[in-house]
Protein backbone atom coordinates (compact mmCIF):
# COMPACT_ATOMS: atom_id res chain seq x y z
CA UNK A 1 0.00 0.00 0.00
CA UNK A 2 1.34 3.65 -1.09
CA UNK A 3 0.88 6.89 1.45
CA UNK A 4 -2.71 7.69 0.89
CA UNK A 5 -3.95 4.49 -0.04
CA UNK A 6 -6.54 2.65 2.11
CA UNK A 7 -8.28 -0.97 2.02
CA UNK A 8 -11.50 -0.68 2.30
CA UNK A 9 -12.97 -4.23 3.39
CA UNK A 10 -16.42 -4.84 3.42
CA UNK A 11 -18.36 -7.54 5.97
CA UNK A 12 -18.08 -9.81 2.93
CA UNK A 13 -14.80 -9.09 2.43
CA UNK A 14 -14.24 -9.78 6.26
CA UNK A 15 -15.92 -13.15 5.92
CA UNK A 16 -14.19 -14.61 2.76
CA UNK A 17 -10.39 -13.85 4.78
CA UNK A 18 -11.51 -15.76 7.71
CA UNK A 19 -13.25 -13.50 9.70
CA UNK A 20 -16.06 -16.20 10.82
CA UNK A 21 -13.32 -19.11 12.32
CA UNK A 22 -13.02 -19.21 15.71
CA UNK A 23 -9.78 -20.83 16.02
CA UNK A 24 -8.03 -18.39 13.86
CA UNK A 25 -9.64 -15.70 16.26
CA UNK A 26 -8.73 -16.90 19.20
CA UNK A 27 -5.12 -18.01 18.07
CA UNK A 28 -5.08 -14.06 17.42
CA UNK A 29 -6.06 -13.26 20.76
CA UNK A 30 -4.00 -15.71 22.86
CA UNK A 31 -1.34 -13.84 21.02
CA UNK A 32 -2.38 -10.30 21.47
CA UNK A 33 -2.40 -11.28 25.22
CA UNK A 34 0.95 -12.91 25.11
CA UNK A 35 2.29 -9.32 23.62
CA UNK A 36 0.37 -7.35 26.35
CA UNK A 37 3.03 -8.96 28.88
CA UNK A 38 5.74 -8.28 26.57
CA UNK A 39 4.79 -4.59 27.12
CA UNK A 40 4.07 -4.44 22.79
CA UNK A 41 0.54 -3.39 23.78
CA UNK A 42 -1.31 0.01 24.01
CA UNK A 43 -4.37 0.08 26.01
CA UNK A 44 -6.31 3.15 26.67
CA UNK A 45 -10.34 2.92 28.22
CA UNK A 46 -12.54 2.77 26.47
CA UNK A 47 -15.10 5.93 25.10
CA UNK A 48 -18.58 5.42 25.74
CA UNK A 49 -20.67 8.31 23.75
CA UNK A 50 -24.07 9.29 24.91
CA UNK A 51 -25.76 12.46 25.98
CA UNK A 52 -26.56 12.76 29.28
CA UNK A 53 -30.44 12.11 29.09
CA UNK A 54 -29.25 8.69 27.66
CA UNK A 55 -26.59 7.96 30.19
CA UNK A 56 -28.48 5.74 32.52
CA UNK A 57 -30.24 3.38 30.13
CA UNK A 58 -28.40 2.25 27.06
CA UNK A 59 -30.79 -0.62 26.52
CA UNK A 60 -33.24 2.63 25.21
CA UNK A 61 -30.87 5.38 24.27
CA UNK A 62 -27.91 3.48 22.58
CA UNK A 63 -24.63 4.22 22.80
CA UNK A 64 -21.60 4.86 20.24
CA UNK A 65 -18.03 3.07 21.94
CA UNK A 66 -14.60 4.22 20.31
CA UNK A 67 -11.96 1.49 21.48
CA UNK A 68 -8.65 2.73 20.39
CA UNK A 69 -5.47 0.32 20.59
CA UNK A 70 -2.01 -0.49 19.30
CA UNK A 71 -0.58 -3.78 19.10
CA UNK A 72 3.77 -3.94 18.22
CA UNK A 73 4.89 -7.32 16.27
CA UNK A 74 8.48 -7.52 16.30
CA UNK A 75 9.77 -3.96 14.76
CA UNK A 76 5.92 -3.29 13.10
CA UNK A 77 3.86 -1.70 14.96
CA UNK A 78 -0.10 -0.96 13.97
CA UNK A 79 -2.52 1.69 15.88
CA UNK A 80 -6.35 2.08 15.60
CA UNK A 81 -9.77 2.01 16.89
CA UNK A 82 -12.88 0.66 16.41
CA UNK A 83 -15.90 2.53 16.33
CA UNK A 84 -18.80 0.87 17.48
CA UNK A 85 -22.87 1.48 17.77
CA UNK A 86 -25.46 -0.09 19.18
CA UNK A 87 -28.73 0.90 19.83
CA UNK A 88 -31.35 -2.12 20.80
CA UNK A 89 -33.98 -0.68 18.41
CA UNK A 90 -32.52 -1.15 15.54
CA UNK A 91 -33.27 -5.42 15.49
CA UNK A 92 -37.55 -4.66 15.24
CA UNK A 93 -36.59 -2.38 12.59
CA UNK A 94 -34.95 -5.48 10.80
CA UNK A 95 -30.95 -3.86 10.93
CA UNK A 96 -28.37 -4.87 12.95
CA UNK A 97 -28.18 -3.87 16.44
CA UNK A 98 -24.70 -3.16 16.40
CA UNK A 99 -22.07 -1.73 13.43
CA UNK A 100 -18.72 0.02 12.88
CA UNK A 101 -15.57 0.34 11.58
CA UNK A 102 -12.44 -1.04 12.87
CA UNK A 103 -9.81 1.82 11.16
CA UNK A 104 -5.71 0.71 11.35
CA UNK A 105 -2.87 3.29 10.96
CA UNK A 106 0.62 1.97 10.17
CA UNK A 107 3.67 2.44 11.67
CA UNK A 108 5.89 3.69 8.87
CA UNK A 109 3.77 6.86 8.40
CA UNK A 110 1.26 6.89 11.06
CA UNK A 111 -1.49 6.97 8.40
CA UNK A 112 -4.55 4.89 7.90
CA UNK A 113 -3.91 1.60 6.42
CA UNK A 114 -7.69 0.07 6.21
CA UNK A 115 -11.06 0.46 7.08
CA UNK A 116 -13.01 -2.95 8.13
CA UNK A 117 -16.56 -3.60 8.75
CA UNK A 118 -16.38 -4.21 12.81
CA UNK A 119 -19.54 -5.91 13.40
CA UNK A 120 -18.19 -9.83 12.17
CA UNK A 121 -15.15 -9.08 14.12
CA UNK A 122 -16.40 -7.47 16.93
CA UNK A 123 -18.50 -10.27 17.88
CA UNK A 124 -15.89 -13.25 16.78
CA UNK A 125 -13.18 -11.46 19.48
CA UNK A 126 -15.63 -11.60 22.31
CA UNK A 127 -16.35 -15.23 21.51
CA UNK A 128 -12.48 -15.91 21.10
CA UNK A 129 -11.93 -14.31 24.58
CA UNK A 130 -14.69 -16.17 26.37
CA UNK A 131 -12.78 -19.42 24.48
CA UNK A 132 -9.62 -18.45 26.36
CA UNK A 133 -11.41 -18.15 29.62
CA UNK A 134 -13.87 -21.66 29.17
CA UNK A 135 -10.08 -23.42 29.04
CA UNK A 136 -9.15 -21.86 32.66
CA UNK A 137 -12.52 -21.05 34.38
CA UNK A 138 -15.41 -23.70 33.62
CA UNK A 139 -15.09 -26.92 34.62
CA UNK A 140 -13.24 -29.44 32.18
CA UNK A 141 -16.41 -31.76 32.26
CA UNK A 142 -18.70 -29.21 32.22
CA UNK A 143 -22.01 -30.80 30.62
CA UNK A 144 -24.50 -28.32 30.40
CA UNK A 145 -24.75 -24.57 29.07
CA UNK A 146 -27.41 -22.56 30.25
CA UNK A 147 -27.62 -19.20 28.14
CA UNK A 148 -29.67 -15.99 28.59
CA UNK A 149 -29.59 -14.24 25.32
CA UNK A 150 -29.94 -15.35 21.86
CA UNK A 151 -28.75 -13.02 18.94
CA UNK A 152 -25.04 -12.61 17.49
CA UNK A 153 -23.35 -12.40 20.49
CA UNK A 154 -24.70 -15.43 21.94
CA UNK A 155 -23.86 -17.19 18.92
CA UNK A 156 -20.08 -16.40 18.71
CA UNK A 157 -20.01 -17.26 22.93
CA UNK A 158 -21.07 -20.62 22.07
CA UNK A 159 -18.51 -20.70 18.82
CA UNK A 160 -16.33 -19.95 21.38
CA UNK A 161 -17.00 -22.37 24.60
CA UNK A 162 -18.25 -24.56 22.48
CA UNK A 163 -14.52 -25.31 21.01
CA UNK A 164 -12.94 -25.70 24.07
CA UNK A 165 -15.13 -28.02 26.50
CA UNK A 166 -15.82 -31.12 24.52
CA UNK A 167 -17.79 -33.26 26.89
CA UNK A 168 -21.32 -30.42 26.36
CA UNK A 169 -24.20 -32.19 25.77
CA UNK A 170 -26.71 -30.11 26.53
CA UNK A 171 -27.83 -26.31 25.68
CA UNK A 172 -30.43 -24.49 26.92
CA UNK A 173 -31.43 -21.20 25.43
CA UNK A 174 -33.59 -18.36 26.62
CA UNK A 175 -34.58 -15.34 24.66
CA UNK A 176 -38.08 -12.71 25.07
CA UNK A 177 -38.93 -13.53 21.37
CA UNK A 178 -38.36 -16.28 19.06
CA UNK A 179 -34.53 -15.77 18.43
CA UNK A 180 -34.21 -18.55 20.67
CA UNK A 181 -35.95 -21.13 17.96
CA UNK A 182 -33.98 -19.50 15.30
CA UNK A 183 -30.35 -20.00 17.07
CA UNK A 184 -31.44 -23.47 18.34
CA UNK A 185 -31.87 -24.09 14.82
CA UNK A 186 -28.68 -23.11 13.49
CA UNK A 187 -26.41 -24.65 16.06
CA UNK A 188 -28.03 -28.00 16.06
CA UNK A 189 -27.17 -27.54 12.49
CA UNK A 190 -23.16 -26.80 13.11
CA UNK A 191 -23.32 -29.07 16.20
CA UNK A 192 -25.39 -32.23 15.65
CA UNK A 193 -23.98 -33.95 18.27
CA UNK A 194 -25.00 -31.70 21.17
CA UNK A 195 -28.66 -31.39 21.83
CA UNK A 196 -30.24 -27.48 21.38
CA UNK A 197 -33.46 -26.91 23.74
CA UNK A 198 -35.27 -23.52 23.62
CA UNK A 199 -36.62 -22.53 27.26
CA UNK A 200 -39.82 -20.55 28.40
CA UNK A 201 -37.46 -18.66 31.12
CA UNK A 202 -33.90 -17.58 32.05
CA UNK A 203 -34.29 -20.32 35.54
CA UNK A 204 -35.48 -22.80 33.26
CA UNK A 205 -31.83 -22.01 31.11
CA UNK A 206 -30.12 -20.98 34.73
CA UNK A 207 -30.92 -23.35 37.20
CA UNK A 208 -29.33 -26.88 36.09
CA UNK A 209 -26.39 -25.64 33.73
CA UNK A 210 -22.47 -25.77 34.51
CA UNK A 211 -21.83 -22.85 33.16
CA UNK A 212 -24.38 -20.19 32.35
CA UNK A 213 -23.85 -17.58 29.55
CA UNK A 214 -26.14 -13.92 30.22
CA UNK A 215 -25.62 -11.91 26.91
CA UNK A 216 -28.76 -9.38 26.79
CA UNK A 217 -28.58 -6.24 24.82
CA UNK A 218 -31.58 -4.47 25.63
CA UNK A 219 -31.98 -4.89 30.07
CA UNK A 220 -30.03 -2.81 32.28
CA UNK A 221 -31.62 -4.63 35.08
CA UNK A 222 -30.73 -8.69 36.45
CA UNK A 223 -32.45 -11.26 34.46
CA UNK A 224 -31.12 -14.52 36.26
CA UNK A 225 -32.20 -14.76 40.36
CA UNK A 226 -29.08 -15.54 42.68
CA UNK A 227 -31.00 -19.17 43.60
CA UNK A 228 -31.00 -20.36 40.17
CA UNK A 229 -27.15 -19.36 40.04
CA UNK A 230 -26.15 -20.26 43.10
CA UNK A 231 -24.52 -23.60 43.58
CA UNK A 232 -20.82 -25.51 43.94
CA UNK A 233 -19.02 -25.67 40.37
CA UNK A 234 -21.09 -23.14 38.62
CA UNK A 235 -19.51 -20.70 36.59
CA UNK A 236 -21.14 -17.60 35.03
CA UNK A 237 -20.37 -15.61 32.14
CA UNK A 238 -21.45 -12.12 32.00
CA UNK A 239 -20.90 -10.98 28.37
CA UNK A 240 -23.66 -7.80 28.60
CA UNK A 241 -24.29 -5.18 31.19
CA UNK A 242 -26.28 -5.31 34.80
CA UNK A 243 -27.02 -8.96 33.67
CA UNK A 244 -26.84 -10.43 36.87
CA UNK A 245 -27.60 -9.46 40.45
CA UNK A 246 -24.47 -7.71 42.07
CA UNK A 247 -25.24 -9.65 45.42
CA UNK A 248 -23.89 -12.63 43.70
CA UNK A 249 -20.79 -11.58 43.33
CA UNK A 250 -19.80 -11.51 47.51
CA UNK A 251 -20.52 -15.50 46.67
CA UNK A 252 -17.96 -16.04 44.40
CA UNK A 253 -14.68 -17.76 44.67
CA UNK A 254 -13.01 -16.09 41.69
CA UNK A 255 -13.91 -13.39 39.84
CA UNK A 256 -12.52 -12.22 36.82
CA UNK A 257 -11.93 -9.26 34.54
CA UNK A 258 -10.24 -8.79 31.21
CA UNK A 259 -9.10 -5.60 32.51
CA UNK A 260 -10.64 -4.43 35.46
CA UNK A 261 -9.39 -0.66 35.67
CA UNK A 262 -11.52 -0.81 32.33
CA UNK A 263 -14.25 -2.34 33.71
CA UNK A 264 -14.60 -0.10 36.68
CA UNK A 265 -14.26 2.98 34.44
CA UNK A 266 -17.18 1.78 31.86
CA UNK A 267 -19.43 0.93 34.90
CA UNK A 268 -22.03 -0.80 33.96
CA UNK A 269 -21.69 -4.42 33.94
CA UNK A 270 -22.26 -6.31 37.15
CA UNK A 271 -18.98 -6.78 38.43
CA UNK A 272 -18.66 -2.52 38.64
CA UNK A 273 -21.67 -2.24 39.91
CA UNK A 274 -20.79 -4.49 42.37
CA UNK A 275 -17.89 -2.55 43.17
CA UNK A 276 -19.30 0.81 43.52
CA UNK A 277 -22.00 -0.43 45.74
CA UNK A 278 -18.93 -1.65 48.21
CA UNK A 279 -19.92 -5.28 47.84
CA UNK A 280 -16.32 -6.53 46.49
CA UNK A 281 -12.94 -4.69 46.30
CA UNK A 282 -10.27 -4.44 44.46
CA UNK A 283 -8.25 -7.42 45.16
CA UNK A 284 -11.35 -9.48 44.84
CA UNK A 285 -11.03 -9.12 41.14
CA UNK A 286 -8.43 -11.14 38.59
CA UNK A 287 -7.31 -10.44 35.12
CA UNK A 288 -8.03 -12.63 32.62
CA UNK A 289 -4.20 -11.89 31.10
CA UNK A 290 -2.95 -13.08 34.38
CA UNK A 291 -4.63 -16.00 34.71
CA UNK A 292 -3.57 -17.26 31.10
CA UNK A 293 -0.26 -16.33 31.93
CA UNK A 294 0.08 -18.23 35.35
CA UNK A 295 0.48 -15.34 37.58
CA UNK A 296 -3.35 -16.09 39.53
CA UNK A 297 -4.97 -19.34 39.39
CA UNK A 298 -8.25 -19.96 37.18
CA UNK A 299 -10.00 -22.77 38.70
CA UNK A 300 -8.62 -25.66 40.81
CA UNK A 301 -11.09 -27.78 41.55
CA UNK A 302 -14.67 -28.29 40.78
CA UNK A 303 -16.39 -27.09 44.18
CA UNK A 304 -15.62 -23.14 43.20
CA UNK A 305 -18.01 -20.72 42.12
CA UNK A 306 -16.47 -18.37 39.19
CA UNK A 307 -17.50 -15.36 37.18
CA UNK A 308 -16.52 -13.81 34.34
CA UNK A 309 -17.13 -10.45 32.87
CA UNK A 310 -15.31 -9.27 30.05
CA UNK A 311 -15.39 -5.63 28.80
CA UNK A 312 -14.36 -5.77 25.36
CA UNK A 313 -10.53 -4.03 24.81
CA UNK A 314 -9.92 -2.17 21.51
CA UNK A 315 -6.77 -4.22 21.58
CA UNK A 316 -8.51 -7.63 20.61
CA UNK A 317 -10.17 -5.67 17.82
CA UNK A 318 -6.98 -4.24 16.51
CA UNK A 319 -5.01 -7.58 16.54
CA UNK A 320 -7.81 -9.43 14.80
CA UNK A 321 -8.45 -6.56 12.11
CA UNK A 322 -4.35 -6.26 11.71
CA UNK A 323 -4.34 -9.86 10.88
CA UNK A 324 -7.69 -10.05 8.68
CA UNK A 325 -5.66 -6.89 7.00
CA UNK A 326 -2.56 -8.73 6.61
CA UNK A 327 -4.48 -11.57 5.12
CA UNK A 328 -6.32 -9.29 2.25
CA UNK A 329 -2.97 -8.20 1.37
CA UNK A 330 -1.52 -11.36 0.17
CA UNK A 331 -4.56 -12.52 -1.53
CA UNK A 332 -5.10 -9.00 -3.23
CA UNK A 333 -9.20 -8.30 -1.68
CA UNK A 334 -10.98 -5.62 -0.48
CA UNK A 335 -10.92 -2.04 -2.44
CA UNK A 336 -8.63 0.10 -2.79
CA UNK A 337 -8.96 3.95 -1.86
CA UNK A 338 -7.19 6.99 -2.48
CA UNK A 339 -7.09 9.61 0.52
CA UNK A 340 -5.70 12.43 -1.44
CA UNK A 341 -4.42 13.33 -4.85
CA UNK A 342 -1.18 14.41 -5.66
CA UNK A 343 -1.76 18.12 -5.52
CA UNK A 344 -1.00 20.02 -2.51
CA UNK A 345 -5.07 21.04 -1.27
CA UNK A 346 -3.35 24.40 -0.14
Amino acid sequence: MKPGEILFLTRDDVIALGGRDMAFATNVIEAMFAAWVQGDVLQPVKTSLKFTDCAANESVGGVVNVLPAAIRVGDDATYGAKLLGAMPANVSQGVPRATGVTVLFDEAHKMPIAIMDAQVLSAMRTGAVSALAARKLCRQNTAEIGCIGAGVNMYTQLLGVLSVLPQVMRVKIYSRGESKQRLVAKLQRKFPQIEFMPVESARGAAQTADLIVTCVANTSEPVVQIRDVLRPGVTVFNIGCLENDPELLVHMDIIVSDFWEHTKHRGVQTHAVAYARGLIADEDVVNLGAILRGEQCGRVNDEQKIFFGPTGLGAEDIALGRAIYQRALKRGAGTKLTLWSGESWI
